[in-house]
């Protein structure tokens, strides 16, 4: 067409000047061809020119329509499913322009890298046995989909049973897939869960379960030990594989492009039992890292969207069950067995599909079978220490995108492309549905509906019942296999790509690793301890629900040896990198410092006490406050810097003993008039926060109370101090005391990281008033079930800090400008702290389980005991300061049941039987202390 354009021009140019040729072509072709065209009625009125233009132009158009018809079939082709079925593409929203014309997987492609969307260079479908498959593009990538199990020949070669290897327990638990149903038994088990077994007027069949999971390096292990428990009881298994890590680190296929590969495809196919069609399906992101700005876990939702397509392509069907899960969880199969039978409310047809889901209460092992959390069930006694899961997530089919009623089920709307991502508040997201109700449902006149759920939501939204079994120890439902891993290698490599990524994961010992203490538990079972928060064995597991996979002491041994050696191994490269560390020491710098505070301080891994400083608000108290908290401090050691703010006119005893102490004083005055008002209290009434008891406001930032000011306050103070290098505390004053130096103790414990805040007490959680009930009215987000962190005492380096305190003023602006966050409280600090941290807005922010870091928040217990010890001194008719403590044996202040002080010393500990550093809320000891 360029050549035939190119001679056109030329053309006319020629008969505009009116010079006319007859074209000789070949010797003499042009002569026919102008014979042929003289017998075209009105053609021998035109000359050669217009004749050969009009030519030119038939030639495109034949060329266009050959190249339509070859481009209409491939979309016809394209457009089928596995199963022969067509998809809808033209009534699916979120399918990309691409998609609903029928471009081919590799157009798509080149379309993706025109647009500069990330195509790693490894990707090339057109060279690819890959470009061969289905595939549906979205916005954020592109979906290939293979053949399942039951559509393939596996080699003869790689053909194995896998019921060969189990015991005759297991056997006698896993052959129970007859198509006979079993009343009586069926009966007990629906009763055992609080679920109805059907009546007459429901069918008494199996639903049929679809399962949903992404796949990458997991452990051949884990993979053994949940499909174990799943044989032959899933209609349809889809596993998809991404080519990228959830940061967007680039990695191989692993079921993918290999004799080695097909290998593990044929093994993985078996797993699950010869009735279950297992397919995995692979996922090509578009997205680069800045379009995914920090929020690495948009990747993993993207991910699983493709679940729903396999499902539909597998004939899922509004009445079967939607299971979406990790590839390391399971139900257990007692509940998987009760799914499918029972009558469970959030199953029966008809759902609205708000709250549709049954999620499991789960049992979590720590890297080895031997290594278990006390499980957190919700309905065991409160003061029950462990933790809680809530995964894996089941709903009915008709709630779940692509196989329900989109017609019932409006679209939502979410935050990438109104129909991927989150779904934005109040469309749904926390389960609040109100600007769905009045901008979606309302103009269509329907009334109490839900959208349907895309996969990703059905383990990330709220919206349904948690449940555990309803024996006397509320059993779990579900196993949580984490870190299963081979090496010490593999488990760093998670933390350093995946989700929340750590970026020196290789660099910290294991124990470090995920603030949460998942390691740290792991660690020291293998070790041959136990936290208080752990299993003693898998044999002592309380209840009636184990694994099934693990039944089997054989492999409970193989594999809790395998984690020893790993261990070990990480033991001894700790051990070798700190002999390397003092024989070849880190070279000097020239000691130049900046004035600006978040360039003074690389990343460290070591913290010089005598650089760190200490950081505290304490206007207003008398001399004995600060001799507790600075004389205490100084009596550890620590002669780094003590930053207090005292009031303008404090009494001279306290200015002399600081000015001895070498504190370095800041005045605060208090603001004539605070300049913000508004506040709102519990009633929904204006308060005038000049008569609020919980509104002072400083001189120099009128505009905040007292508790958000300080952090502004800490913020110009490290400014003003150029020697403040290394690690950097923020804490209270009047409620707390040291018994070591902090700093060393971080080193020592190999916690030293850009931000550490602390868990208080097990025994409560951010469902407290406290932190829930102003996130929930300012950001109408729920917390959950999670370890509360105290934002009266925070750690860090001097970036890390500073980085801390820049997100939090950011938060106080914003709950400053909101009518709906304007409480009348002035320990809201610590809910934003909170929220903050369970948002992922902090960085590199580490959770320091409670008793296990440098700061121990005791409140909790502290309240306990002293209103233990109330009742027993009345009870005794004795004072309340009589009742643990005698003269003769005054270190033993507390009796050795709550096991919180070293009885030789009097120390308050950690977990570990070593001194706390810093003891906070001791005032809630009273006079005990």
């Amino acid at each position: 067409p360029a050549a035939c354009i190119h001679l056109s021009r030329t053309m006319v140019a020629i008969s505009r000047s009116n010079v006319r040729r007859v074209r000789r072509i070949n010797g003499g072709g042009g002569e026919v061809l102008d014979v042929l065209i003289d017998k075209i009625p009105y053609m021998s009125q035109l000359s050669s020119a217009d004749r050969l233009l009009l030519l030119c132009g038939l030639a495109l158009l034949g060329t266009v329509a050959f190249a339509s018809y070859f481009l209409i079939s491939g979309i016809l082709a394209g457009s089928t499913t596995a199963d022969g079925g067509g998809l809808a593409k033209d009534s699916d929203p979120r399918l990309s322009p691409t998609d609903r014309m029928g471009v081919s997987d590799q157009a798509s492609l080149q379309l993706h890298r025109s647009g500069g969307k990330r195509i790693f260079d490894d990707w090339d479908v057109s060279n690819s046995e890959m470009g061969k498959l289905k595939n549906i593009s979205l916005p954020h990538g592109s979906f290939f989909f293979a053949p399942d199990s039951h559509q393939v020949d596996i080699p003869e070669s790689d053909v194995f049973d896998p019921s060969a290897s189990w015991s005759s327990l297991q056997h006698e638990l896993l052959d129970d897939d007859s198509d006979a149903i079993n009343v009586e038994l069926e009966k007990k088990r629906c009763a055992s869960y609080d679920f109805g077994f059907p009546n007459a007027t429901m069918p008494l069949k199996r639903r049929r379960l679809f399962y949903g999971a992404l796949i990458s390096g997991d452990s051949a292990e884990v993979i053994k030990a949940t499909s174990m428990e799943q044989y032959n009881i899933y209609h349809s298994v889809s596993l998809i594989e991404s080519n990228t890590t959830q940061n967007l680190t680039p990695k191989k296929w692993r079921f993918f492009g290999s004799e080695n590969a097909s290998k593990e495809l044929n093994w993985l196919y078996q797993l699950f039992g010869p009735k279950t069609k297992v397919s995995v399906d692979y996922y090509v992101t578009s997205q680069r890292k800045d379009q995914i700005d920090g929020e690495e876990l948009l990747i993993e939702y993207f991910q699983r969207e493709g679940h729903s397509y396999r499902w539909k392509f597998n004939g899922m069907r509004p009445d079967d069950i939607a299971i979406i899960t990790d590839i390391d969880e399971t139900f257990s199969r007692d509940f998987l067995r009760a799914l499918q039978i029972c009558d469970v409310p959030q199953f029966r047809p008809g759902q609205s599909c708000r709250s549709p889901k049954v999620y499991a209460s789960t049992l979590i092992f720590e890297s080895s079978p031997e290594c278990a959390w006390k499980t957190k069930s919700g309905l065991r006694k409160a003061k029950e220490k462990g933790r809680a899961w809530f995964h894996p997530d089941a709903i009915l089919g008709e709630c779940a995108d692509q196989i329900g009623d989109t017609k019932l089920h409006p679209p939502t709307k979410r935050d990438r492309w109104e129909s991927h991502g989150t779904r934005l508040d109040y469309y749904g997201h926390d389960n609040e549905f109100t600007y769905y109700d009045s901008k979606v449902l309302a103009d269509l006149n329907i009334e109490g509906q839900g959208p349907l759920w895309l996969p990703h939501e059905i383990r990330a939204e709220q919206g349904g019942e948690r449940v555990s079994k309803k024996d006397k120890w509320n059993s779990p439902t579900g196993y949580h296999f984490h870190n299963f891993f081979m090496s010490g290698e593999e488990v760093r490599y998670k933390y350093l790509t995946y989700g929340h990524p750590d970026g020196k994961a290789f660099e910290k010992p294991l124990r470090d690793l995920h603030g949460s203490g998942d390691l740290l538990l792991a660690v020291t079972c293998a070790e041959g301890n136990h936290t208080e928060q752990a299993e003693r064995s898998f044999e002592s597991l309380p209840g009636t629900s184990k694994p099934i996979y693990y039944l089997n002491e054989e492999a409970r041994r193989a594999r809790h040896s395998i984690w020893q050696d790993i261990v070990r191994k990480d033991a001894e490269n700790a051990t070798k990198n700190e002999v390397k560390a003092k024989v070849d020491p880190m070279p000097a710098t020239d000691g130049k410092q900046q004035q600006q505070h978040k360039s003074l301080t690389s990343s460290k891994s070591h913290w010089d006490s005598s650089k760190s400083a200490v950081l505290g608000l304490a206007s207003g108290y008398p001399r004995y406050v600060y001799e507790g908290f600075v004389g205490s401090l100084r009596a550890t050691g620590f002669a780094g810097h003590i930053i207090l703010a005292i009031a303008k006119d404090a009494p001279l005893d306290v200015v002399s003993y600081l000015g001895e102490q070498n504190v370095t004083m800041k005045y605060v005055e208090k603001a004539e008039k605070c300049t913000y008002n508004g506040t709102i209290g519990e009633k929904g009434k204006p308060i005038d926060m000049q008569k609020s008891s919980e509104w002072k406001c400083p001189k120099d930032y009128p505009d905040y109370k007292i508790t958000w000011a300080r952090f502004l306050y800490y913020k110009d103070w490290l400014n003003d101090c150029p020697s403040c290098t290394d690690g950097v505390m923020l804490t209270d004053v009047r409620d707390a005391f040291f018994q070591r130096d902090p700093f060393v103790t971080a080193v020592e414990r190999n916690q030293v990281h850009p931000l550490m805040v602390f868990e208080e007490s097990p025994e409560t959680d951010t469902e407290h008033w406290l932190t829930d009930w102003p996130v929930s009215a300012c950001r109408k987000h729920k917390l959950g079930k999670n370890p509360i962190l105290c934002s009266g005492s925070v750690m860090g380096s001097r970036e890390g800090i500073l980085d801390y305190i820049d997100v939090m003023e950011e938060e106080f602006k914003y709950w400053m400008e909101s009518e709906n966050c304007r409480i009348d409280n002035r320990g809201d600090d610590q809910s934003i702290h909170n929220y903050l941290y369970y948002t992922n807005r902090f960085k590199n922010a580490v959770s320091i389980p409670h008793r296990q870091g440098p700061i121990h928040v005791v409140g909790y217990q502290a309240a306990r005991i002293i209103e233990n010890a109330t009742k027993e001194a009345e009870n005794a008719g004795v004072g309340i300061s009589e009742i643990f403590i005698h003269d003769d044996n005054w270190k033993e202040w507390l009796p050795r049941k709550y096991g919180l002080i070293n009885t030789n010393t009097g120390l308050i500990v950690n977990e570990d039987g070593t001194p706390s550093a810093q003891v906070h809320q001791v005032d809630r000891f009273g006079p005990l202390i």
